[in-house]
């Protein structure tokens, strides 16, 4: 338990030193753009340390980059949602991450039902966001950054590399103590932890305008979505339980409701949430 603690303080002062580093600063286009590769830092180090634990710590791996997704998608957009109260209004970056996820995710289901290899589109997908993302990021000035408390960054950055390989530990432990897959566990427990940047950051980022506060809990998905499973696709084989193809589906079904929001002009989110993780219960407890 304490290695799940301490892995939760890394993962929020990855948000935390950069919102103070940035304070003076708009940094929309930072979050589409970098803020995301420092965030999954967490996910990437669960996933190395699982990779290299063998069987077990794969299923980990798996269960964590799928999992980041359907927590953010539903646990944190719901908090999000009943915290403002009000639909989405999105813009260009917010709507660029959503169709991209969505679209790398409909990749994800081709791949894992027809063939790996399409896979391939999922990083194509990803590389074409961010060169777009990357062209807008190019007209920030970002010279009056204060770089001292980017230390908070760094030492969250220590923490997760520290702890990951426990992480990694306690959550194959968790599985054989209650008989169930680790890929289930990491599913849901692991992304609740390292997911805190991205839950946190609209709360962290609280004196910021709305498209930042956004931007900063959606802009990881195009990359958790399309980098990791492609790599599990290509190199470790996929073998992922039904709830977790469900949690999926469930992700990128949120991201649709998310955009049709801003047409519809009814928070329509607040309640699919709730619907969704009904659901993704109630198969959860009958796979168990």
């Amino acid at each position: 338990m304490l290695s799940f603690v301490v892995f939760a303080f890394g993962c929020f002062f990855l948000s935390y030193g950069i919102d103070v580093s940035f304070k003076d600063l708009k940094i929309t286009h930072f979050l589409y753009l970098l803020f995301p590769f420092i965030t999954t830092f967490p996910e990437l180090a669960i996933f190395v340390y699982g990779i290299f634990w063998g069987i077990k710590g794969t299923e980990v791996a798996i269960g964590t980059v799928l999992g980041e997704p359907f927590i953010v998608m539903s646990v944190g957009l719901f908090i999000y949602k009943l915290w403002t109260k009000r639909p989405l209004k999105t813009d260009k970056g917010s709507r660029s991450s959503l169709l991209t996820f969505v679209l790398v995710s409909g990749f994800f289901f081709i791949s894992y039902f027809i063939s790996r290899y399409f896979s391939i589109l999922m990083i194509v997908s990803l590389v074409v966001y961010e060169y777009l993302s990357q062209k807008a990021f190019k007209k920030e000035n970002y010279t009056k950054i204060k770089k001292i408390p980017l230390f908070y960054t760094l030492f969250g950055l220590a923490i997760i590399t520290l702890t990951g390989k426990y992480v990694v530990e306690s959550t194959v432990s968790l599985a054989e103590y209650f008989k169930v897959q680790p890929s289930i566990i990491s599913f849901i427990l692991i992304p609740l932890i390292s997911s805190a940047p991205e839950l946190m950051a609209p709360f962290v980022f609280s004196n910021r305008d709305e498209t930042e506060q956004i931007a900063s809990l959606i802009a990881e998905l195009p990359i958790t979505m399309s980098i990791y499973p492609t790599l599990l696709f290509l190199f470790a084989g996929l073998e992922i339980a039904s709830p977790l193809i469900l949690g999926v589906a469930i992700s990128t079904l949120q991201a649709i409701f998310l955009i049709s929001e801003e047409k519809t002009g009814k928070n329509i989110t607040v309640v699919t949430s709730i619907f969704f993780l009904m659901v993704f219960y109630i198969v959860l407890i009958f796979h168990m």
